[in-house]
C-alpha cells in the first residue's frame, strides 16, 4: 500500500489523521471482526489485504462483478492508488485465478477513472510488474496481461514513447526473440490472438503523422508470416492488425530525395503490400483443407473479404450498435473504431452497456447519436425501414459484384 494512508472507518485516509505509520506493499493484514465498514466494497477492498489467497479470490470476484454492474467512481475516484496498490499486490503474488482476476479489476478500475492523471499513474505503477509477467513461463496468465497492458497504456499513456514500450512488450509474445542464446518459446495459438488483439488495440492510438515507416517494416513482415498460421483465429487477429496497418498508411513511404534508404524501403514496402494482398484475397476463399477444422471458417471469410474490400476498392466501415432504450446509437466508421469496439466489449463484458450509458469516457472513445426514428411515426418508420432494406439488398448486390471481379482476376493470371 502507498505511503501516507490509514484505515479508517472502512476506507483509506491520509495518514496525518493520527500518527499510525502506514504498512509497507509486502504486510498483511487479518480482519478485524469489530471492524465498521462504510459500505460492503469496504471490506471487499479489505478483505484483499488477506493472508489467504482464496479470500482474495473471492473479493476480486465481487469487485469485478461491482466494476461491470454499477458506476463505481464516487466510490474509487478519491482512493484509486491505494486500490490500484492493492490490484497490483494481486498481479504481483497470486496465482492464475487471482492474477487474472487482478488484471481486469485494474482495468475497470482504470476505466471507471478515466483517460488523464488517474489512469497515467495506474498505468505507471502497474505496467513494471505486467510487464515481468509477460516475460515469465506462466502462458496461464499471459492473455490477461497482455489484454490489461494494452487497456492501461491505451487510457493511461501520455506520449508515444509511453505507448511503444508497451507496444514492444505484448509484441514480444507475438513475435518472441531468436538467436543462439535465447530460449525459443512456443506460445499457445489463445495466447498469441490475446496479444494480437491487445497490440492492435494500442496500435489505434497511433496518429499517422507520428510514424516513421521505416520503424514498422519489422511488424509487416511478421503479421504477413501470421496469416500463414494453421490456427485459424491467429490468422483473423493479424488480418485486423493488418486492415489498421493499411488504414494508418503504414504502407506509403514519405519521399525523401537522392536518398537511398528511401528507395530500399519504398520497394520492400511495396513487394509487402502485393504480398499480403495477395494473401488477404486467398484467405477470402480459403481451401477446405487448411486449418484443423471447419470452426470460424465462415466468420474468416467474411472477415477477409471485408479487408480486401476495403484495401481494393476503399470500402467504407459502416456499423451502429443500439446502446439503450433511451435511443442512444454507436457508430462506427473505421477500422480502428471497430478495433476498439469489440476490445472494450470483451473487456468490459456485462458492464458494457453500463458504462456506454454513465461513463463519459465512452462519448470521448466513440461517437454516440440519438436515434429518432424510435420516436417516429409508425408510418414514417415503415419508410425509414424500406431504405434500410434497400441499403441492405444493394450491399448484396456489391459484395456479389466483388466476389465475381477476383474470380475474374484468378482467372486472367491463370490465362497470363
Amino acid at each position: 500500500m502507498p505511503k501516507g494512508y490509514k484505515k479508517k472507518k472502512g476506507c483509506w485516509c491520509p495518514s496525518d489523521f493520527n500518527d499510525s505509520t502506514a504498512m509497507s506493499d509486502s504486510t498483511s493484514v487479518d480482519i478485524n471482526e469489530d471492524f465498521i465498514f462504510d459500505t460492503p466494497l469496504d471490506e471487499l477492498v479489505d478483505n484483499l489485504y488477506a493472508k489467504r489467497s482464496v479470500t482474495r479470490e473471492n473479493a476480486l470476484v465481487e469487485i469485478v462483478d461491482s466494476f461491470e454492474s454499477d458506476d463505481l467512481l464516487s466510490f474509487v475516484e478519491n482512493q484509486y492508488i491505494t486500490i490500484s496498490y492493492l490490484f497490483i499486490n494481486s498481479i504481483k503474488k497470486g496465482m492464475t485465478k487471482e492474477t487474472n482476476l487482478a488484471c481486469r479489476a485494474i482495468g475497470l478500475l482504470s476505466f471507471t477513472v478515466g483517460g488523464g492523471t488517474g489512469s497515467h499513474e495506474i498505468m505507471k505503477e502497474a505496467l513494471p510488474q505486467l510487464c515481468k509477467i509477460l516475460s515469465g513461463s506462466d502462458q496461464s496468465k499471459i492473455p490477461a496481461v497482455a489484454k490489461c497492458i494494452g487497456l492501461l497504456a491505451f487510457l493511461g499513456a501520455d506520449d508515444l514513447d509511453e505507448t511503444e514500450v508497451a507496444l514492444e512488450a505484448i509484441w514480444k509474445i507475438i513475435q518472441p526473440k531468436t538467436g543462439n542464446n535465447v530460449t525459443t518459446v512456443k506460445y499457445e495459438p489463445p495466447v498469441v490472438v490475446a496479444a494480437i488483439t491487445a497490440w492492435t488495440f494500442l496500435l489505434t492510438t497511433i496518429s499517422t503523422w507520428r510514424i516513421n515507416q521505416e520503424n514498422w517494416t519489422k511488424y509487416i513482415s511478421d503479421l504477413s508470416n501470421l496469416l500463414e498460421a494453421d490456427d485459424r483465429t491467429v490468422r483473423m487477429a493479424a488480418g485486423e492488425a493488418i486492415a489498421l496497418f493499411f488504414e494508418l498508411k503504414l504502407f506509403d513511404v514519405k519521399p525523401a530525395e537522392e536518398d537511398s534508404e528511401y528507395f530500399q524501403c519504398l520497394t520492400y514496402m511495396n513487394n509487402m503490400r502485393a504480398k499480403v494482398t495477395a494473401q488477404i484475397d486467398a484467405l477470402c476463399c480459403e481451401a477446405s483443407h487448411k486449418g484443423a477444422n471447419k470452426k470460424n471458417r465462415s466468420a474468416q471469410r467474411e472477415l477477409f473479404r471485408n479487408i480486401w474490400d476495403y484495401v481494393m476498392n476503399g470500402g467504407d466501415i459502416e456499423e451502429t450498435v443500439k446502446m439503450s432504450s433511451r435511443g442512444a446509437i454507436l457508430c462506427i466508421s473505421s477500422w480502428a473504431e471497430l478495433i476498439q469496439l469489440n476490445f472494450i466489449k470483451h473487456f468490459l463484458r456485462k458492464g458494457f452497456h453500463q458504462h456506454a450509458q454513465y461513463n463519459p469516457l465512452m462519448r470521448e472513445i466513440f461517437t454516440f447519436d440519438e436515434d429518432e426514428i424510435e420516436y417516429l411515426p409508425n408510418r414514417v418508420k415503415k419508410i425509414h425501414r424500406s431504405k434500410s432494406k434497400r441499403r441492405h439488398y444493394m450491399q448484396i448486390k456489391k459484395e456479389r459484384d466483388i466476389a465475381e471481379a477476383r474470380k475474374q482476376s484468378f482467372f486472367n493470371e491463370l490465362i497470363y
